[in-house]
């Protein structure tokens, strides 16, 4: 390679921004996303919506996202400035209620389910039973959820008013499936390492302003080009062992893209079975209804749920500033509701939230957003994606759906962006990114 490494970073995801921002001042680096504006599939809206401080759909943070905190840190933003921080709160508003208290780890979830609403004393026990049985759990081999929970004998109650919305919204992936030890290392790594780290982060901002614009400025000070509505065509190798990128030399690239759009832009030479691989990771999508109403909500809770719903979760938005009356509906693994039409989601989701604020008239607005390849699903028979020759020809792959230990998730896709770059410096003999 070059005294200092021209390196492509295809995709402006938070994967690929995360990837390019660790380059900075360490690499000369070109951003190609072929959309409008940076984002990926956590981007905003745009344009043209009824609800201007939209995302395409409803994220949710917490405080063990430390990494993604630590990229915003570094372009300027400030914490208090882009999220509201809430304790870890559980309500859901036809069942279990609980607040994690102000106490240090586990304390703090131990005294919130002793101190919860909507089930009783023998619940409340065999639940604690549960988590502890799960974090003193040691897998020789990764399980479905839902046979652990058979294992443990989880009455169906429990199942419906803890352990499926919370697998549904960590993973979404449904629990025949779903990876008892992804599960695990989230709940390790979060709600049972530390109180702050169990936090919920609500996004005061859409998250254009919050994360992809203050990291692209960042990237255009340090000297990147950000190159918009440029689809990148197959990267092709040169004699020199450098790489092609839309006609462009460089002697890098990470490829930040959802895993179905990795094969084609593989050199001819690639291995097929890293394409075979990427081909049979599975993804499901999650549908965001945003309602606005000519009065407020009321909303028992900020975050307030559903056991027995179509929508799993409702966000009061007038909580985080985005305006009186709105809503928005979460709803996780929506495709296995088949193929609804925009009326039909708008209805069901009223018809939800009228169970829980009877007082609702008719929405002024509505808007909904599906995003059908969401996330990859967390299954525990997720191919291993094979990545030496990728490296060997200075290509890096970047996305959460590759990080070894969670989710797909924001985090993820950050750690997954950071690691790149910290794999292609290392290469390049720059050591690893500051």
């Amino acid at each position: 390679m070059s005294a200092v490494p021209r390196v492509a970073v295809i995709g402006g995801g938070w994967a690929g921004l995360s990837a390019a921002e660790a380059l900075c001042g360490r690499a000369q680096v070109t951003l190609f996303e072929a959309g409008r504006q940076c984002g990926g599939r956590a981007r905003a809206l745009g344009g043209g919506s009824d609800f201007a401080q939209a995302d395409n759909g409803q994220h949710i943070l917490v405080g063990a996202y430390r990494q993604v905190l630590d990229v915003l840190a570094r372009c300027g933003v400030r914490e208090e400035e882009a999220f509201l921080r809430l304790p870890l709160q559980w309500h859901l508003a036809d069942g279990l209620q609980f607040s994690a208290r102000r106490l240090s780890a586990p304390l703090h979830l131990l005294a919130g389910v002793l101190g919860a609403r909507g089930i009783g004393w023998g619940e409340k026990t065999a639940l604690l039973r549960q988590m502890r049985a799960l974090q003193s759990l040691r897998l020789a081999e990764d399980i479905p959820v839902a046979v652990w929970l058979r294992q443990q004998q989880v009455l169906h109650r429990l199942q419906q008013q803890f352990w499926q919305p919370l697998v549904w919204g960590a993973m979404n992936t449904a629990l025949e499936q779903a990876s008892l030890q992804r599960l695990q290392n989230v709940l390790r790594d979060g709600v049972w390492a530390e109180r702050a780290a169990s936090d919920f982060l609500l996004p005061k901002q859409d998250l254009g302003r919050l994360f992809a614009e203050p990291v692209c400025r960042r990237l255009q000070k340090h000297g990147a080009q950000i190159r918009l509505e440029t689809r990148v065509p197959q990267i092709e190798q040169t004699l020199s062992g450098s790489l092609l990128v839309n006609g462009e030399t460089f002697d890098a690239a990470v490829l930040a893209v959802a895993p179905y759009h990795v094969p084609p832009l593989l050199p001819e030479a690639a291995p097929p079975e890293i394409a075979a691989a990427l081909d049979a990771l599975a993804c499901h999508a999650i549908t965001t209804v945003y309602l606005r109403y000519p009065v407020s909500p009321e909303l028992p809770a900020p975050i307030t749920g559903l056991a027995e719903g179509t929508a799993q979760w409702f966000i009061d938005r007038d909580a985080l500033g985005f305006g009186r009356g709105e809503v928005s509906a979460v709803i996780s693994l929506s495709d296995q509701y088949g193929k609804l039409g925009r009326e039909e989601w708008i209805k069901r989701v009223q018809q939800d939230l009228r169970r829980i604020c009877p007082h609702l008239p008719r929405p002024t607005a509505a808007q909904v957003i599906t995003e059908k390849r969401a996330t990859t699903a967390s299954r525990i028979d997720n191919p291993a994606i094979p990545t030496a020759w990728l490296r060997h020809q200075h290509i890096y792959l970047a996305g959460d759906y590759l990080h070894p230990r969670y989710p797909a998730t924001l985090e993820a896709a950050v750690q997954s962006g950071r690691q790149a770059a910290a794999l292609l410096l290392k290469d390049a003999g720059w050591g690893k990114a500051t």
